[in-house]
């Protein structure tokens, strides 16, 4: 397994999970991929990295989510507050970070539902900023800009008040003159219904 040895020490990783799966119809974080599951596929990639901590925000389905990935060594988050969408799992995430008084200069947001986005992607990301430690270095998609992303620790207070289902693209879209992209290719594709997922099990075997 390839470990990637990187300048930056202090970038802390925010895994955000917390959702219903509504238009799943089963908690997608639990669906298999390459012999783990979804959830545990991000936390590895996040594990390669050797990032300073690993966060995971849960909400929907704690009690049986964490047990599949509680023998990791990641701090797990419980957002009682899940139902309000993204920005309040952002906002959870950033709030316990600055309560708990944790030393980072950056925060790499990711979700559980784009496997196809490799490690190498989210070491890009952190490379890059680690030669623009004041811009947001964010992910280039078809048709928009989002995450996987990395906000300097100036833009938590921002971050920890978004509301609802504002999520990190409301922050970006708000500075893009503060902005760098990478492209993430094809490889930027979420699971939102068992359709695609399937679709997506069917191209990695191909």
């Amino acid at each position: 397994m390839i470990k990637f040895l990187l300048i930056i020490k202090n970038v802390v990783h925010i895994i955000l999970a917390a959702g219903p799966s509504s238009r799943m119809g089963t908690p997608k974080q639990l669906l298999p991929w390459q012999g783990d599951s979804l959830i545990v596929n991000e936390i590895k990639k996040s594990l390669d990295l050797k990032l300073v901590e690993t966060y995971v925000v849960l909400g929907a389905n704690f009690e049986l989510i964490e047990k599949e990935i509680n023998c990791y060594s990641i701090h797990i988050l419980k957002n009682k507050q899940w139902k309000l969408g993204m920005g309040s799992s952002i906002n959870h995430g950033i709030r316990h970070l600055m309560n708990n008084q944790v030393d980072f200069d950056a925060v790499l947001f990711s979700l559980v539902d784009q496997p196809l986005i490799k490690v190498q992607h989210l070491s890009n990301l952190i490379s890059k900023f680690d030669s623009n430690p004041n811009r947001i270095v964010a992910t280039k998609m078809k048709s928009r800009i989002g995450v996987p992303a990395i906000f300097p620790k100036t833009f938590c207070p921002a971050l920890s008040k978004l509301e609802e289902d504002f999520g990190a693209r409301y922050i970006i879209e708000k500075h893009k003159d503060d902005l760098i992209t990478i492209d993430g290719g094809d490889k930027t594709i979420d699971i939102d219904t068992l359709e695609q997922y399937n679709a997506l099990l069917k191209r990695e075997k191909e």
